[in-house]
């Protein structure tokens, strides 16, 4: 039983704006307890506020954004980052929320974009390499299926496309469920992220196909840095991003107790990262495990230099404005990490990078690192790219995994190709064995 959107108006020619006839459906299925339904067709739509409902995409269903950003009106939420959200469709403070179906969101995010004018690094790139770079824009929805304190939501089975910024965004939820979705964002199209989770309670994300310019997966709590981002689980997933495809933490981000398995990597500027800022920032408890990575330098404007796996602890708050600085000191930023049964093919060295011995508890099971030849790698050259801090480490042409300012790591069968080595400094209780 559900409420049929072209029962209250809704055209599905792709051509007629349908926003009034399917909030009308939405406030008929609210007051119904039922759910809304969009049938085969494309509709076309701007800011729709699913509070309270569910919504059901049939087979050959479209739901189409508008071109036009005076159809995204801001929302009463600010975000820490993009400040006033606009979005495709929004959810506020709800319970037992369902998106499901086997239709199409399609964020239209290209028509927001300039794609005859890249945005390019100041040196000399090739058109092969000016080919990959972000393009411009001059505005755009900044979030675009925005859920904000909703409880027991779940967005499975349909396919997301072509998403303007963050795709999904679950912020201050519980018990989240992202389920065998496919997203397929531009790769030219900056901030496209397929899935950001943001100090929530209870995530499972598994079976998602996630192609994107920006983060794949990201786990932070951006927009609220005092509440954790907590008891997470990814499985089952297949990953490709200009960025970083998963990434754990960000500047004053708590993120903690996190389970990885199964994973695929492909063609990523980075592959995993673990990220926190000294004093306020924490990811700990994390386990990885039977991951495959597999990276390549981009030549645009990201962040990463062919990096399969990186861990930081440096300052990233440059990008956070002062007042948002929690009133917190963790001695510790990044603590108790075990990554087992991972595959590196990489274009670059891993590395683990912290300042003054703040990670601690690093365990490296069974890993084998497989360098390969880069054709990007020369525009930035042998580094560690550390951006959203500015500092870029160097690393000698044949290190495969840097380790700095790092307390009780562990190293056990890691299998290194190449005639390439390992490179530690400053260094404590440092173990390894089975190094080949």
């Amino acid at each position: 039983m559900g409420i049929n959107v072209v029962d209250y108006g809704a055209v599905g020619n792709g051509e007629t704006l349908c926003t009034e006839a399917i909030q009308s459906a939405v406030s008929a299925a609210r007051e119904a307890g039922a759910a809304v339904i969009i049938p085969p067709g494309s509709f076309l739509t701007g800011t729709i506020d699913i509070t309270g409902v569910s919504l059901h995409l049939e087979k050959g269903a479209v739901l189409k954004g508008s071109p036009h950003m005076h159809d995204y009106p801001p929302q009463h939420y600010i975000h820490n980052e993009f400040r006033a959200v606009r979005a495709l469709l929004v959810c506020y403070e709800s319970e037992h929320v369902l998106i499901d179906g086997e239709g199409v969101i399609d964020f239209n995010g290209s028509a927001f974009f300039d794609f005859n004018h890249p945005m390019l690094p100041d040196i000399p790139l090739t058109e092969a390499q000016i080919k990959e770079c972000t393009v411009f824009y001059k505005d755009r929805p900044n979030q675009c299926l925005f859920f904000s304190k909703v409880s027991h939501v779940t967005v499975r089975d349909i396919t997301l496309i072509d998403a303007p910024c963050w795709t999904i965004t679950f912020s201050e939820c519980t018990d989240v469920k992202a389920l065998h979705l496919t997203i397929t964002n531009s790769m030219n199209i900056p901030n496209n992220d397929g899935i950001h989770v943001s100090a929530c309670n209870g995530v499972l994300i598994s079976g998602c196909h996630i192609t994107s310019a920006d983060d794949c997966l990201a786990f932070s709590a951006i927009t609220n840095w005092e509440k954790p981002c907590e008891n997470i689980m990814v499985s089952d997933c297949i990953l490709c991003s200009c960025s970083k495809a998963l990434v754990l933490g960000y500047v004053h981000s708590h993120v903690r107790n996190v389970v990885i398995n199964n994973v695929i990597i492909r063609d990523s500027n980075r592959g995993l990262c673990i990220m926190s800022s000294p004093v306020t920032g924490l990811v700990e408890n994390v386990r990885v495990a039977n991951v495959i990575i597999q990276t390549r330098v981009r030549a645009g404007l990201y962040w990463g230099n062919g990096e399969a796996i990186l861990m930081m602890a440096l300052e990233q708050a440059k990008h956070v404005p002062e007042e948002q600085r929690p009133g917190r000191c963790e001695s510790i930023n990044i603590r108790n990490i075990s990554l087992t049964g991972i595959h590196c093919d990489t274009e670059n060295a891993l590395g683990i990078v912290g300042s003054h011995h703040n990670i601690d508890g690093i365990t490296l099971c069974g890993m084998t690192i497989s360098p390969k030849p880069s054709e990007n790698l020369y525009l930035k050259g042998n580094v560690l790219d550390m951006e959203p801090n500015p500092e870029k480490v160097v690393v000698p042409a044949d290190c495969a995994l840097y380790i700095k300012e790092v307390s009780n790591i562990l190293l056990s069968d890691i299998r290194i190709g190449g005639n390439r080595r390992i490179v530690a400094e400053r260094v404590s209780d440092y173990n390894a064995c089975g190094i080949k």
